[in-house]
C-alpha cells in the first residue's frame, strides 16, 4: 500500500516456518523500491519503502516479539539511508514479553492478531474504535463464504509448497546433491504460481493484471499464461515439466 506522501508499505503475514525468510523479504522490498523510480526522475525521489512481516515463528535471536531493521554503519551506528526499512513483529514472542513493552499500542495490536478465540479478540479490541473495526470486520470475513473460501486456498497452498519443499530436501539428502534441494524448491513454487495463474485466467485476468498482482516478472507469467491457454487439459505438474525444461 501507498501511505500520503508516496511511502510505500508492503505487509506480509506467514504462519509455517520460512528459512529463507531474509532473501524473501529483501527481494521484495529491492523490487517494491526500484520500480519506486520513474523515467527522468533522481534517486532522490526514490520514496522511502518498508516490508512488514508478521510472523507465527521465531526467526530472529534477538528477545522482543517487535524488530527495526535499518541500513547502518555497524560501528558507529550512523544511519545510512531510512528509505529501506524492515518490521519483523514475532507473534510467538509475545507470551514472554515483559515490562513497558507490554504497553505498548503495537502488542496489543499484535495480540489481536494472534487471538485465537472470539473471546480474545473481542477482550483486546475492546475500547479501541480501531481495533473495533478490525474485530467487526473478522467476524464479518468469517460468516461471508466465499472469503472464507479463499482463505483456505491460500493456506492449502502454502501447506502444498511445504510439503513440497520437503519432499525435495528429503530427496536431495538420499541423492546427496544439493542441486536436488534447489531444483525441488523452484519446482514448488512453480506448482503455486501455475495454480494461481490458472485461477488468475479462469477469472478473465490479462497477463500484466496476473504479474501486478502476483508480484511476478510479466515475461514469466506469459510463458505460463501461453502454455495454460494452448493446453487447457494439462496438469499443473505437466505444465510444470514443460516449464522446468524451458529452464524459467
Amino acid at each position: 500500500m501507498v501511505l500520503n506522501g508516496g511511502k510505500k508499505i508492503n505487509i506480509e503475514m506467514q504462519n509455517t516456518y520460512q528459512e529463507d525468510w531474509a532473501e524473501r523479504s529483501l527481494f521484495y522490498n529491492c523490487r517494491m523500491f526500484t520500480e519506486g523510480l520513474k523515467k527522468g526522475e533522481s534517486y532522490y525521489e526514490l520514496p522511502p519503502c518498508i516490508h512488514v512481516g508478521i510472523l507465527d515463528f521465531n526467526y530472529l535471536k534477538s528477545p522482543g516479539f517487535y524488530h527495526r531493521i535499518l541500513l547502518q554503519d555497524d560501528k558507529t551506528g550512523e544511519l545510512y539511508s531510512s528509505k529501506f526499512q524492515f518490521h519483523v513483529i514475532e507473534l510467538s514472542k509475545l507470551k514472554s514479553t515483559k515490562g513497558k513493552a507490554r504497553k505498548q499500542e503495537l502488542y496489543r495490536w499484535a495480540k489481536l492478531i494472534s487471538a485465537s478465540t472470539w473471546e480474545e479478540v473481542r477482550e483486546e479490541s475492546e475500547g479501541n474504535h480501531y481495533m473495533e473495526k478490525v474485530r467487526d470486520e473478522m467476524i464479518k470475513m468469517s460468516r461471508d463464504e466465499s472469503e472464507r473460501y479463499l482463505y483456505l486456498r491460500e493456506q492449502m497452498a502454502i501447506r502444498d509448497k511445504e510439503s513440497q519443499l520437503r519432499s525435495a530436501e528429503n530427496r536431495g539428502r538420499r541423492e546427496g546433491r544439493e542441486e536436488g534441494r534447489k531444483e525441488g524448491r523452484k519446482q514448488g513454487e512453480i506448482l503455486k504460481l501455475i495454480t494461481m495463474v490458472k485461477k488468475k485466467i479462469e477469472n478473465g485476468d490479462s497477463i500484466a493484471k496476473i504479474a501486478d498482482d502476483l508480484l511476478e516478472d510479466a515475461d514469466v507469467i506469459e510463458k505460463i499464461y501461453d502454455i495454460v491457454k494452448e493446453n487447457p487439459e494439462k496438469t499443473r505438474e505437466e505444465i510444470c515439466e514443460i516449464l522446468m525444461n524451458q529452464k524459467i
